[in-house]
């Protein structure tokens, strides 16, 4: 049970890490949403050693990233960041 709860959250983190990495256009804020998203994978890759779960947290994290981005392109942003998707913004 508990293998499975840190397996969904930590991947859930780094999809969201990773969605805001990729829809960010600020310079080194980027990076560090970048960084969290590999400290995050550290972290998790040290405590399990499972093949299995390895697999399972990398599989789940991009399910997750994918997911997340259709929903919030679907909402019209990240609510919490009120971050738009990148171009939503047509400039005339």
């Amino acid at each position: 049970m508990r293998n499975t709860f840190m397996l969904l959250l930590c991947s859930f983190l780094v999809g969201q890490l990773l969605l805001i990495f990729s829809w960010s256009d600020f310079s080194i804020f980027r990076y560090v949403y970048s960084l969290g998203a590999l400290f995050i994978g550290i972290y998790y890759f040290k405590t399990f050693e499972s093949k299995g779960l390895r697999i399972g947290f990398v599989l789940a994290s991009l399910a997750f990233w994918v997911v997340l981005t259709v929903v919030y392109v679907a909402i019209g942003k990240i609510p919490i960041l009120n971050l738009e998707p990148p171009g939503l913004k047509v400039e005339q």
